[in-house]
């Protein structure tokens, strides 16, 4: 007898429903999917004990004529493509026709729908992908669909289910994700019988945002959107007080989509290099919309991984526009004391942005419905120059840059590239001496300071050593100075670096090298003079390359790494090689900047620290430190009036 059976349509049915229904929140993906496709402007779903015993999703959409509800349970049947040059063109949800028919064989299922010409709606029962029964009902146009009794015929998926708590969490966390690429449909997510949060479906981004999570988190986003070579980026970026530990909050959606692209994902952590800390994340809500011919969503029955034809121009295009968005966002986070009434609990229902509300804890946030800057800047290129003893301006003094260790963030240089030790040095000398010749005049008298057009400004003194403070424009300036220090020192870098126009390199006396596989090596043959570009040099030999130059802010130990990174970059579709070394630069400039700047709990003279207070107030662009902390806090009379309850 043959050892190839062919098995039953139950056996083959359970096997094709583990690829589509792994938990309760995939089911509840699929079926709010469907509403979607279907038209629907309103959707409610609902869960009970983590989904295993009731899932149920009622929509407004299109419904489902009486003859395909039998149909649509069936394996295959679908009514979002029809051939297969659909495929190419995909802008449905869904198209697979595996949903329902897998989502029926584990459980008993039921569903009601009634077409806006249909007289009557139509129920049908099934029980482990049978139809049990077909039946006239009275209901509102639309669809509801009810799970219950999730894998009851599969005990052993039942089995390795998680705890209901944390099933019905990743529920709430699909629901998010759905909600957020749809702000024009309102959805409601009901969780045993509790409101989680309903979306108020009015097509504005923000508010959908605020609904789901919230005030403070709403309040610290910036607005992006740029376009090139027909790819459209658009959405909102945490700012760099809007951070997570991990990138559970990166939410992006291609054509609508929520999807887990590597890609993009790379393209705005590098956006975000010197906005935040190292070991952080940024948060977004990122939508790209690109011609659905240049996009694969048919790659996991899940749909949650897409292919672009050319990974390198989304990168590209989603790096520049999140990192410029930063670049021009200014902003200083107001601070808001303790309040003597509770903050009100807003999960259950959506609040207009600008409502007030009311919290107990020590916050720092701004409307983010009040248009920034705080600071306008001034018309004219002022020039500071001052006079002081060189003992005391301790920012001057020799430092030992090339053993950087972090300073006071406690930063490893595991986590940063390497610089050799005469071009840190090298990019010290250069800043002083452009301090100096710009702004600095050291004479052993009495320090004197002279500012065209300074903004005009009330010191009030320095805290703890730490924090400067000063009356401006009706509110409290609470500065940080080493922070405030440390960004004026790497945007002077920065911009040194740019000026040069070109990668300098530094040759070896000896060829290093380098083992390539057959893809690196052909990436290495095509990509030669844009490597060259950022400063490397070297020629293709068999399955090696022999480097004769190196990028002169690195070292022999470091090169052979970075240009394979580079080159895999490259393979990966994660930019061009100026991106990779750009990262680098700046992540090797402000570890050089922190050393040099000025310390926190160290006393230095009045005159530099007015010094300090004017640039910054000039520069209202610089608001966080290279590690991504705020440079200054504003808090504002209103808030101090409240406090001593001047105001009611």
């Amino acid at each position: 007898m043959g050892k190839i059976n062919v098995l039953s349509f139950e056996i083959a049915n359970l096997i094709a429903a583990g690829e589509v229904v792994e938990r309760p929140s995939s089911v509840l993906k699929e079926l709010l999917e469907n509403s979607i496709d279907s038209g629907a402007t309103q959707i409610v779903a609902e869960i009970k004990r983590g989904g295993v015993s009731l899932i149920r999703v009622t929509d407004n959409g299109s419904g489902i004529e009486r003859d395909d509800l039998p149909v649509a349970i069936q394996r295959h049947a679908t009514s979002k493509i029809r051939e297969k040059d659909d495929l190419a063109s995909i802008m449905t949800l869904g198209f697979r026709g595996e949903a329902l028919a897998a989502i029926s064989s584990v459980s008993e299922m039921t569903i009601i729908s009634k077409t806006k010409t249909a007289q009557s709606a139509t129920m049908l029962s099934a029980e482990a992908g049978r139809v049990v029964d077909i039946s006239e009902v009275l209901a509102a146009d639309g669809t509801t669909v009810v799970v219950n009794n999730l894998f009851y015929n599969v005990p052993a998926r039942r089995k390795f289910l998680k705890k209901d708590a944390t099933e019905a969490m990743n529920v709430s966390a699909l629901v998010e994700k759905v909600a957020l690429s749809r702000p024009d449909i309102s959805i409601q997510l009901l969780i045993d019988g509790e409101e989680k949060f309903k979306t108020p479906g009015d097509n504005n981004l923000l508010n959908t945002i605020y609904a789901i999570f919230g005030k403070d988190f709403s309040s610290k986003l910036i607005e992006i959107d740029g376009e090139a070579d027909g790819i459209h980026v658009r959405g909102y970026v945490g700012r760099s007080d809007n951070v997570k530990k991990n990138r559970n909050l990166m939410n992006v959606f291609i054509n609508g989509r929520y999807v887990k692209s590597l890609t993009a994902q790379a393209a705005i952590e590098r956006a975000y290099t010197s906005y935040i800390a190292p070991e952080a994340f940024p948060t977004c809500v990122l939508f790209i919309d690109i011609n659905p011919t240049l996009v694969d969503v048919n790659v996991h029955p899940a749909k949650l991984e897409v292919k672009f034809a050319d990974e390198r121009t989304v990168f590209e295009i989603v790096y520049y526009t999140v990192k410029n968005a930063l670049e021009k966002h200014q902003y200083r986070p107001e601070m808001e004391l303790a309040r003597s009434k509770p903050e009100k609990n807003l999960a259950g229902a959506f609040v207009p942005i600008g409502a007030d509300t009311k919290g107990e804890q020590l916050k720092m946030s701004v409307p983010a419905y009040v248009k920034q800057p705080v600071f306008d800047e001034p018309k004219r290129q002022s020039t500071v120059s001052f006079k002081t003893d060189s003992t005391k301006y301790d920012f001057d003094k020799p430092l030992k840059v090339a053993a950087v260790s972090g300073g006071e963030y406690g930063l490893k240089n595991t986590s940063m590239p390497s610089m050799t030790p005469r071009d840190s040095v090298e990019l010290l000398k250069k800043y002083r001496e452009n301090t100096q010749a710009k702004e600095v005049e050291h004479v052993h008298t009495s320090p004197v300071i002279r500012i065209e057009d300074t903004p005009e400004y009330k010191f009030i003194g320095e805290a703890f050593d730490c924090y400067v403070m000063v009356e401006y424009e009706g509110a409290l300036l609470v500065i940080d100075k080493h922070a405030a220090h440390e960004r004026v020192i790497f945007e002077d870098l920065k911009k040194q670096r740019e000026a040069d126009k070109r990668i300098a390199n530094q040759l070896l006396m000896l060829p290093l090298t380098v083992l390539l596989g057959h893809e690196e090596l052909a990436c290495a043959t095509e990509y030669m003079s844009e490597l060259q570009a950022v400063g490397f040099d070297y020629s293709v030999s068999g399955s090696a390359v022999d480097i004769t130059a190196i990028p002169e802010a690195i070292s022999t130990d470091d090169a052979e790494a970075l240009f394979v990174k580079m080159l895999d970059e490259i393979i990966e579709g994660r930019g061009k090689p100026a991106i990779t070394d750009a990262v680098r630069r700046e992540k090797a400039l402000y570890q050089v900047a922190c050393k040099a700047a000025i310390k926190g709990g160290r006393v230095y003279t009045k005159e530099i620290l007015h010094w300090l207070i004017k640039k910054l107030l000039l520069i209202p662009d610089i608001t966080v430190c290279p590690h991504g902390r705020p440079v200054a806090f504003r808090l504002t009379k209103n808030e101090l009036d409240r406090q001593f309850e001047r105001l009611k």
